[in-house]
């Protein structure tokens, strides 16, 4: 039987599964590195800085699983979860955070008008089911209900595969890399979801 849209759905990551967000992370990185991709690297969320700003955004209610729903559940895209579930990537959401105020304040009005999306994973095994484009519209959806107007997120600014990617799939408009100690591309879309 063929895997359709409709097995998935977005749930809150628990506190206590903090060490299975940063395994699908970890080995994200670890592909990224085997294909020549200058995203992640292995070890970076393991690092203890990094898992302690997992551990406050897992706290926060704003850390998501993508999930695979089983046969028997009502998928509802609600944040419970269900013992009949295959957990298959990951992404996070950030209201106030000083790494989106850093990387943005120089180049927008109002860096808080936005809702920042950050370490969208999707396993391999699931690619080509649409389900990024999803969790993009889920992260609008989620700002909408805070009052943002705008969808943002970064990448390296060499992964010339992702930003082509946010450009021309996601629609983003590409704004000047940020010129820190490491380069960022950074995007932005208006939020257009309805609740």
């Amino acid at each position: 039987m063929p895997v359709t849209a409709e097995q998935f759905g977005f749930r809150n990551t628990k506190p206590e599964e903090i060490d299975i967000f940063v395994d699908i992370l970890e080995r994200a990185a670890t592909w990224m590195v085997a294909n020549k991709l200058n995203q992640w690297y292995p070890g970076s969320f393991v690092a203890p800085k990094t898992y302690a700003h997992i551990k406050n955004t897992i706290a926060a209610g704003n850390a998501y699983f993508i999930v695979k729903y089983g046969n028997n559940t009502n998928n509802n895209n609600t944040e419970d979860s269900s013992s009949d579930e295959t957990i298959i990537g990951t992404f996070t959401l950030n209201y106030d955070d000083p790494f989106d105020e850093m990387l943005w304040k120089d180049l927008v009005e109002d860096w808080t008008d936005g809702v920042y999306l950050h370490r969208l994973v999707v396993e391999r095994e699931y690619k080509g089911l649409n389900l990024g484009p999803k969790a993009l519209h889920f992260g609008e959806q989620m700002g909408l209900r805070h009052g943002k107007k705008y969808l943002r997120l970064d990448c390296m600014a060499d992964n010339k595969l992702l930003k082509a990617y946010y450009r021309e799939k996601a629609h983003f408009k590409e704004f000047d890399d940020y010129p820190g100690e490491r380069l960022f591309g950074r995007f932005e879309r208006p939020i257009t979801a309805t609740l």
